[in-house]
């Protein structure tokens, strides 16, 4: 009864602010920008401001400098099933096309796709790759993230692309040239590691963060296509995706879920880390630093302006992006403290230093009460 009850005060809700931004829109021109800040000045309480991002759907609405060149043959590879939803992954190609015009953008998705949506993305000039799925996905569909990842990569390798970017198909790195600055990078800050070309960038943020071992997102990942061959080159997830474990997932620690490599971000990483580094992954926020110091560039998600239709994401900025004004977190916890440029840069360069007191911070629960409770 009481989740009746809270459906119908937000249905409420949600038709009272449609009225309300009507009733502002017949008397001012601009009114999606007149309608917000009347929300945000009403929303603001003595503690806190509340601010407001606009972004359009349509992405030839955004003007783009054009004359940037890049030397290196580049691929763009976005994996998983073609997303609709506001032609998320049609808009998407469109906004990489115009922005990078120099890269090869490929689709790597799966055989059942509907053919109409496969033309579309095809006539824009994405090279369409189709996979069988993985009898098992794995636990949270890292079987399917694994294959549909690998292919494109090595379609991108087949057409000579010296590196690439594994992006998703339902989402967007709004951030215009982002993806040259990190092809700088991975040029000014060479691995350790002989048995990487180069260190591969990755994101770091929502839900993740500096204390939580092996767990930098699976968004993306950028650096020489014989590296992201190898990190996807890694066995398929043969547990079973069961509900009862993920209802548990929120009483682990940080630890114990990097010890059973349960995310698809630290199955990945800790297999790549293993398998093909030959480091010796110890569960631990010193072991991790030494990976992330030694063969990784970290960016947050407000660094690429990452975008995701998904869940409470194109809303709730403060959680998604892990901000450090987010009300979920606290001293004990510290989970808005991630490996943005900043912060990874700081490492690199040891004004960050690893101190045995930050173990503790992994020894906290995936989630805070008010997590659970809010997300």
């Amino acid at each position: 009864m009481k989740e009746v009850i809270k459906k119908v005060l937000v249905a409420i809700d949600w038709i009272f602010l449609k009225i309300q931004g009507f009733a502002i829109s017949a008397f001012r021109k601009d009114n999606l920008n007149a309608t917000m800040l009347s929300f945000c000045k009403a929303a603001e309480t003595k503690s806190t401001y509340v601010s407001y991002q606009i972004k359009p759907k349509d992405t030839t609405e955004i003007p783009i400098l054009s004359g940037l060149e890049q030397s290196h043959s580049f691929a763009i590879v976005l994996q998983g099933p073609i997303c609709i939803k506001d032609e998320m992954t049609y808009n998407t190609v469109r906004f990489y096309k115009q922005t990078y015009p120099y890269a090869n953008i490929i689709i790597s998705t799966w055989v059942d796709e509907a053919e109409e949506n496969v033309k579309r993305l095809a006539e824009l000039g994405a090279i369409i790759v189709k996979n069988e799925k993985p009898s098992n996905n794995g636990f949270w569909n890292v079987n399917y993230q694994i294959v549909s990842s690998l292919a494109g990569t090595k379609k991108a390798q087949e057409l000579g692309c010296e590196f690439a970017v594994k992006t998703r198909t339902d989402q967007r790195v709004c951030k215009p040239f982002i993806f040259d600055t990190m092809l700088s990078t991975i040029q000014l800050f060479p691995s350790v590691s002989e048995k990487q070309r180069g260190r591969i960038a990755t994101l770091d943020g929502f839900g993740c963060g500096m204390f939580f071992p092996y767990h930098t997102r699976d968004f993306l990942y950028l650096g020489y296509t014989e590296d992201l061959i190898k990190l996807f080159s890694i066995p398929l997830d043969l547990r079973v995706d069961d509900m009862n474990i993920k209802r548990k997932l929120s009483c682990l620690t940080r630890h114990q879920l990097s010890e059973q490599m349960l995310p698809p971000e630290i199955y990945i990483m800790k297999h790549y880390c293993m398998d093909v580094l030959g480091f010796c992954c110890k569960d631990t926020v010193e072991s991790y630093w030494y990976v992330v110091r030694n063969y990784l560039i970290c960016y947050g998600m407000k660094d690429v302006d990452l975008m995701w239709n998904k869940y409470n994401c194109l809303f709730d900025l403060n959680f998604y992006t892990s901000s450090y004004y987010g009300k979920s977190d606290s001293p004990e916890r510290l989970s808005t403290m991630c490996f943005d440029f900043f912060n990874w840069l700081n490492l690199y360069m040891g004004n960050i230093k690893y101190d045995t007191r930050y173990e503790r911070y992994a020894d906290v629960t995936l989630f805070a009460i008010n997590d659970k409770k809010n997300h």
